[in-house]
């Protein structure tokens, strides 16, 4: 999509010609949009990716925890330290995004037209942004997320081969909270989010291997990706991961995190 590029360089012809032109906040002062659940969506312009650990995943009772997530790159990590890869779509910038900034700007047309195509129109409730969280969805349908590895893990998983069998995705699913009439999802491969959730505010977390997601039914996901490591390394190694994102019109996106060192089965 264009549609944001030519927003931006339209606000920014209108600051150099002398026309009204109302500065928007910074990503943390956005004002919170009572009516509407998602507070912003992004675009596939760009991602980042790192490594992380400390993603704490109690699979019987269905919690995720991530409040301790954290990477240190000399530190030799194992398989039980949560380890994986963290994906964050739209780090160009806030203006990437499609911010409701208030109606006296050329972005708030597009967020309310996302909104009310989608059915997001009557949260009516205590925001997001008030409680310090940031509920952003994807604007584009992704296609697929690929990762794999410079190095062998194991003698089925040659370099460069695909690892999406044995990495794990968890991330925000707000449209399945809009589509529930604003209540947490439960159920199959839906968790709660463990640490820092306010009270009774409506927040799932979709998690399944990522070899068995199919993403384009899964509209409107969260920006921020977890692709966690299940299956232990052969060999004690220093490795490095190259995740690659396609959205549904066949844009992909590659990015290589820097090394991560981790304790193999040797």
């Amino acid at each position: 999509m264009k549609k944001l590029s030519t927003l931006y360089s339209a606000l920014l012809l209108f600051g150099v010609t002398g026309c009204t032109y109302i500065e928007p906040p910074g990503p943390f002062s956005v004002p919170a949009n009572e009516k509407s659940y998602i507070q912003g969506f992004f675009e596939l312009e760009d991602i980042h990716v790192s490594p992380i650990s400390g993603v704490k995943i109690d699979k019987k009772k269905k919690i995720v925890n991530l409040m301790s997530t954290s990477f240190d790159a000399p530190k030799i990590y194992e398989i039980t330290d949560g380890i994986g890869v963290v994906i964050n779509i739209g780090v160009e910038g806030i203006g990437k995004g499609l911010i409701d900034w208030g109606k006296n700007n050329l972005y708030v047309n597009y967020y309310y037209e996302l909104v009310e195509k989608i059915g997001d129109t009557s949260f009516n409730s205590e925001t997001v942004h008030r409680y310090g969280y940031d509920m952003y969805a994807n604007a584009d349908t992704l296609r697929s997320i690929n990762i794999i590895c410079d190095k062998s893990l194991d003698e089925v998983h040659p370099a460069g081969s695909s690892l999406n069998d044995i990495f794990s995705i968890y991330v925000k699913d707000p449209y399945a909270i809009v589509k529930n009439g604003y209540k947490s999802v439960t159920g199959l491969n839906y968790y709660s989010l463990d640490g820092g959730t306010p009270e009774g505010y409506p927040l799932s977390l979709f998690g399944s291997q990522l070899s068995s997601v199919n993403l384009i039914e899964k509209p409107y996901i969260g920006t921020k990706l977890y692709l966690v490591l299940d299956t232990i390394p052969e060999h004690t190694d220093e490795y490095t991961f190259t995740v690659f994102v396609t959205n549904k019109q066949g844009k992909t996106i590659e990015k290589t995190t820097e090394p991560v060192r981790i304790k193999g089965a040797d």
